[in-house]
């Protein structure tokens, strides 16, 4: 294993090009590993360099968004409802419900 420091995040084997990266610290808990590792199936330096800076590129784009989503906003708490809390929220039953027109009448005739 020889690393190339022509081809960024990359060594060679048997003269095939590897991407390799180390996993943050920030972002570990998300993984089972702490090395990426794997082929980049060419042995052409150029063709190397393209594909590790487009998966370096690609890891850190989804790492800031692991460390977005895991940040502490503040005001967190004034978020509105996801879709999947929304879900979770109890479903009234179709003969129970008050229709618009209903409510209107209600109002109305309070006033």
């Amino acid at each position: 294993m020889v690393y190339d420091n022509l081809v960024p995040f990359s060594f060679t084997k048997n003269g095939i090009f590897y991407f390799e990266r180390r996993v943050p610290t920030d972002v570990l808990r998300h993984y089972d590993t702490r090395k990426i590792s794997y082929s980049l199936r060419t042995r052409s330096a150029q063709v190397a360099t393209t594909r590790a800076r487009r998966a370096a590129d690609q890891l850190d784009e989804y790492w800031y968004y692991l460390r977005c989503k895991d940040a502490e906003l503040p005001g967190k708490h004034r978020l509105r409802m996801t879709s999947s809390s929304a879900q979770a929220a109890p479903e009234v039953a179709v003969g129970d419900a008050v229709l618009l027109s209903e409510a209107v009448l209600l109002i109305v005739t309070e006033n």
